[in-house]
């Protein structure tokens, strides 16, 4: 692109260059979706559970002035943010996490951690950004091939980055630095240590859970509790890679109440149910499966599963216990139907 001098100059350009934005920009959109396709499946196969993900090809008028203001020669190939995709976790070690897996899954060609670079009231820039290049594997099949030299940058932040981001661009609080006004840019500097401090301690907080979890688990397994079910079922159930969370802490910690209500007292118990039952509850699920039209390799949770092992086992008495008129029997029916 010519060195712009001029307004006419600029006018011109402005049109050459858009033309060359509107004709590369659904490459762009393929890379992203490809981009963000490959995170997603990468992170739920690691078993790695964030906030939120979103996908993004920059907008003509956000490409031309980064253009003008860096003064860009060759725009398409020095405005490495053209595509992006930005990950919101949950907490600071998740970062590291993320990182390692985009390094197994894509070409990455630089890595810029924010947090080296920024000063210390810019907490909503402390993100981790990495630049990559579609996997050559997927280069390989034709319908990638012209994704060959395109970039597209990721960001990692967490959700306290990320909101800090948000509402410090919607202050935009550079008035506040040329006006001089001590008082409010104390407020803000206070307010952006409070946000990392926050960030901080829900990283202790994380790891200290996770060290509990990993002790009681340690300790008695037979008893039946809701986290001892639980990782029962991940032991049991080769197949269940969920985390403990509050949805999976619900689920369990309810089942365990409905067992104790029929005095069953060990996990070994509910072990020797499901192998009982196991043929059955394989053609329960399987009845399901084709009754919803589901293709997923799983239809039923643990839960779902040791629930009808204990409506086989029991029948009405489950049903009265639980309030659950004909249940068993329909449970029974339906093992016999898959």
């Amino acid at each position: 692109m010519t060195e712009k001098t001029s307004l006419g100059e600029v006018i011109v350009d402005s049109v050459e260059l858009r033309k060359l934005y509107e004709l590369r920009k659904p490459k762009y959109e393929r890379l992203t979706d490809l981009v963000y396709l490959i995170l997603n499946s990468s992170l739920e196969r690691n078993n790695i559970r964030i906030h939120s993900m979103k996908k993004r090809v920059k907008d003509y008028s956000s490409f031309l002035e980064k253009v003008e203001r860096k003064r860009y020669k060759d725009p398409f190939l020095q405005c490495t943010d053209l595509a992006g995709c930005r990950i919101m976790c949950l907490f600071l070690s998740q970062i590291e996490q993320i990182k390692k897996i985009i390094n197994e899954e894509f070409e990455v060609i630089e890595i810029s951690d924010k947090k080296t670079t920024k000063k210390f009231d810019q907490f909503g820039y402390l993100s981790l950004h990495m630049l990559v290049k579609s996997p050559r594997k997927r280069l390989n099949l034709i319908e990638y091939s012209e994704l060959k030299d395109l970039v597209c940058e990721i960001q990692i932040r967490t959700i306290l980055q990320e909101a800090w981001a948000e509402i410090e661009h919607y202050l935009n609080y550079k008035t506040t630095k040329e006006e001089r006004n001590e008082d409010l840019l104390r407020k803000i500097f206070s307010l952006a240590g409070m946000f990392e401090v926050a960030d901080s301690t829900f990283e202790d907080i994380h790891k200290g859970f996770s060290k509990l979890i990993t002790k009681r688990l340690a300790g008695d397994k037979e008893t039946i509790t809701g986290l001892n079910l639980f990782k029962f079922s991940q032991t049991y159930f080769s197949w269940y890679k969920q985390e403990w969370n509050k949805v999976t802490e619900r689920a369990f910690y309810k089942l365990s109440n409905e067992i104790k209500k029929i005095n069953i007292k060990s996990i070994n118990k509910i072990k020797a149910l499901l192998e009982k039952y196991n043929s059955e509850l394989k053609k329960y699920e399987l009845y399901h499966k084709e009754k919803e039209k589901k293709v997923e390799l799983r239809f039923f949770s643990p839960v779902g599963l040791i629930r009808a092992a204990l409506a086989l086992e029991y029948g009405k008495k489950f049903d009265l216990i639980f309030g659950l008129k004909g249940y068993s029997e329909r449970v029974r029916r339906e093992t016999e139907s898959g």
